[in-house]
């Protein structure tokens, strides 16, 4: 018996008994109201680690600025957008409570 025979036949098998598997089916069950939140949240991190990024590249810019006046524009950039950031960790924080189950 070949290794491509023995895993056609492993796949066979697992398939006949996926429905079984109790966390794939926890996986199938979520309802749509979970997986709106799962993309709400998605989407969320995303926007918050693109603001992240973009305002380490400020502050990047800001440290090679010789204009001080544009290093202070920059500066002002970057602590509004930590403000706002400041904002969305509850929002985080209450999406990874939901995620994260409880031991």
């Amino acid at each position: 018996m070949s290794v491509i025979e023995i895993l056609t036949r492993v796949d066979a098998i697992c398939k006949k008994y996926d429905k079984y598997d109790f966390d794939k089916q926890k996986h199938l069950n979520l309802s749509a109201a979970d997986a709106d939140a799962d993309a709400d949240g998605a989407r969320l991190y995303a926007a918050v680690d693109s603001n992240i990024d973009a305002a380490l590249q400020k502050a990047e810019a800001a440290s090679n600025e010789k204009s001080r006046a544009s290093a202070v524009v920059i500066n002002a950039e970057i602590r509004r957008t930590k403000a706002r950031l400041l904002d969305e960790v509850p929002k985080l924080e209450r999406l990874a409570i939901k995620k994260v189950p409880s031991f």
